[in-house]
């Protein structure tokens, strides 16, 4: 994993990762739409949209946990994630504004995130998706469920 080295302009993709399997989806195409010369960014936020940070773990807990799920997601990689430049961001702000600072920070092309389904009451507050699409400085692409590939196996 890098530690911040530039990429050429627009050869860098933002992509949030919180485990999901849409989250997996999104990651492993983001990669695939990138040069080998091009830099993923998976962002990993500890802090739920609509809710506070657990008062039941630390700052660092919350680091360490972030950190093992991209591990965990690397570890498990096909072969585009494995192509690309990676870089690991542990946020402890909203997936929003933690991606949106990424895609900042690192002039991203834009923002890859995946798509669950979500309650009623989830789509009245606001989604991630719905927040992006609002807010970001960046396109912002949506990789549904449906979008894996089928098995062979």
């Amino acid at each position: 994993m890098s530690s911040g080295a530039s990429s050429p302009a627009g050869q860098c993709l933002v992509v949030g990762y919180d485990r999901t399997d849409s989250a997996r989806l999104a990651a492993e195409w983001a990669a695939g739409e990138l040069s080998p010369r091009g830099k993923l960014v998976i962002v990993h936020a500890s802090r739920p949209l609509h809710a506070p940070t657990s008062p039941l773990s630390s700052l660092q807990e919350r680091r360490e946990l972030g950190q093992a799920l991209i591990d965990e997601l690397l570890l498990e990689a096909d072969g585009s994630l494995l192509e690309v430049e990676i870089e690991a961001e542990i946020s402890d702000r909203d997936p929003v504004n933690a991606l949106i600072a990424a895609a900042t920070r690192h002039r991203a092309r834009a923002i890859v995130v995946g798509s669950e389904r979500h309650s009623r009451l989830h789509k009245a507050l606001g989604t991630v998706t719905s927040q992006l699409m609002e807010r970001s400085p960046v396109p912002v692409t949506v990789i549904p469920v449906s979008a894996a590939v089928p098995s062979t196996a």
